[in-house]
């Protein structure tokens, strides 16, 4: 068979014709699959059509276990065979192994992509020509790893092909002709040390707070030829995230920003501002919508988030495949990204600060953030403080977020020995940032300063008292939401800053007045709150500016 008749690349025609529905980085990973069958061979690369048949073919042994489909054989939909039919189809020519060493499948709930990755898990046990190959079900918890290794048992006992040629126990399930063996592997579970993949399903990578065990499943596959790194999820709540990083990383490979050819990528997003009442955008994120389940099941599931608003912050990222940041999505961080480039702090020496500086609990964060309004924009400076804990930097950020670590190392966040915030550090802090620019005003909550606050208004710094109701945060939140949306803010990329406008939660009152609420945030927001609070003050002083301004005309 010719590569350009095979059922992937049928599906990829369709996709790019338009026969098939599917939202741009789908179309991008169709787009990639055709032009590599034509420039491929340039690079050493080719699309064995025999090899791709043999995945799809061998999941017609499986049946479902579950559902109204239980009992009837795996028939992979399009979209399976394209996704299937592409990682195990392209190859190396000088070498005749696998081109494909890591994917990324996003797809919304209930597609049937834990379902679908007992194919290749099952396939490599037995027929890859691998020697004693491992095969992990990993993930955060020991009940999540237990879905698909649950579903593999089931699937082996219901086919007695499978059932000859592998044994299930508790725990494990043997492959005797080949000396494999598939295993559960979890954070909070079985010990991660010693193991040596060959196919690893990383499964709901949107859960995964930290990247430890990502860190180990990856970096065990060395010595394997061609071992294969299945993540699976649906979108996340929280870009700044290992699931969050996959998916940019899709994204640039998809875009051609990046060149990998040993990445796949398969997202099926609509986009962002798209019309959740249309059908094509449900097909978008579910490709299995028909099939699986039913539009009037999707129809009445929409119908049910437009009724109770809580609901569809929720029902866009599980059903609609659409990440969301914090509880109700104050900020889409890709319009949060628009102020993200680079720019020169030199250029703002001197020129009028506002200062916000929020001082949590003696063991969390302590922010301040620097607001500087050049030229229509309003650049921030934000510095995040963290105590290193009585254990250890190392161990807090292994407990609470792995990034600590890189931001730590890339500048962007101070580490105070010890357990508790180092207040002198902070002031000192303070004491550079008037030395560097013309501080107008210090925006602080008085809650836990009192220290901090008595030493800065001896040192003869312009303090203002400011509160964390709605009374004194829905102006400065209002307007910091107004600046973001005009992509007026200048944050430089800053990503604990970027975590933290994520993690916020919006309370918002009767009278449409709104606060940040710590209580129902995802995670920690003091960096965000003391941006909100020295935006406030520099929109307040450049309204107050331009007043005076009018009168005098």
């Amino acid at each position: 068979m010719d590569p350009v008749d095979h059922p992937v690349s049928r599906y990829a025609r369709d996709v790019i014709e338009g026969r098939e529905v599917a939202g741009e980085l789908v179309r991008l990973a169709c787009a990639r699959h055709l032009r590599d069958l034509e420039t491929g061979r340039d690079r050493g690369l080719y699309f064995d059509c025999q090899a791709a048949n043999a995945i799809t073919n061998f999941s017609k042994l499986i049946q479902h276990t579950t559902g109204p489909m239980a009992g009837q054989p795996l028939a992979l939909q399009p979209w399976q065979v394209f996704r299937h039919g592409s990682v195990f189809g392209w190859k190396h020519e000088e070498t005749g192994l696998r081109r494909f060493r890591a994917t990324y499948h996003q797809v919304a709930k209930k597609n049937g992509k834990t379902t679908d990755t007992a194919v290749p898990m099952l396939y490599t046990q037995l027929f890859d020509g691998e020697a004693a190959p491992q095969g992990y079900c990993a993930a955060t918890t020991r009940d999540q790893a237990g879905l698909l290794f649950g579903e593999l048992k089931r699937m082996i006992g219901k086919s007695p092909a499978l059932t000859r040629l592998m044994r299930s126990w508790r725990s494990s399930i043997d492959t005797p002709a080949t000396n494999g063996v598939i295993k559960c592997l979890s954070r909070d579970g079985n010990t991660s040390d010693g193991i040596n993949p060959h196919f690893a399903a990383r499964d709901e990578v949107h859960r995964w707070s930290d990247r430890e065990l990502a860190e180990v499943v990856v970096n065990s596959m060395i010595a394997r030829a061609q071992p294969i790194d299945w993540a699976i999820t649906t979108a996340g709540a929280d870009m700044v995230s290992v699931c969050g990083e996959m998916r940019e990383y899709a994204s640039e490979v998809l875009r051609g920003n990046v060149t990998d050819d040993a990445f796949f990528g398969y997202v099926a997003e609509p986009p962002l501002d798209c019309d959740v009442n249309d059908p094509a955008v449900w097909k978008m994120a579910n490709p299995n919508l028909g099939v699986t389940f039913t539009e009037e099941r999707f129809r009445a599931m929409l119908h049910e988030a437009q009724a109770i608003a809580g609901k569809m912050p929720n029902f866009r990222r599980l059903h609609l495949d659409l990440w969301t940041e914090g509880a109700q999505s104050w900020i889409e961080r890709e319009v949060w990204d628009k102020g993200a480039a680079p720019f020169d702090l030199r250029a703002l020496r001197g020129r009028d600060a506002w200062v916000g500086i929020d001082l949590s609990k003696t063991t969390d964060l302590t922010a301040i953030c620097v607001a500087v309004p050049m030229e229509g924009l309003i650049y921030l400076i934000t510095y995040t403080f963290l105590p290193a804990g009585p254990k250890g930097f190392i161990q807090r950020a292994q407990k609470e977020k792995r990034e600590y670590i890189q931001w730590r190392d890339d500048g962007w966040l101070e580490v105070h020995q010890g357990g508790v915030i180092d207040d002198d550090q902070v002031i000192e802090r303070m004491e550079q940032i008037r030395a560097f620019f013309t501080v107008q005003e210090v925006a602080f909550d008085r809650w836990g300063m009192k220290y901090v606050a008595k030493e800065l208004v001896r040192r003869r710094f312009p303090l203002v008292e400011h509160g964390q109701g709605y009374a004194s945060m829905s102006s400065p939140m209002k307007r910091f939401e107004e600046a973001v949306a005009k992509t007026r803010l200048r944050h430089g990329g800053n990503p604990v800053l970027a975590w933290a406008v994520g993690n916020v939660h919006r309370d918002e009152d009767a009278a449409e007045n709104c606060k940040p609420n710590k209580a129902k945030s995802r995670g920690r927001i003091d960096p965000a709150v003391a941006a909100i609070m020295a935006v406030g003050r520099a929109e307040a002083a450049e309204r107050k500016r331009r007043a005076r301004e009018i009168e005098t005309i």
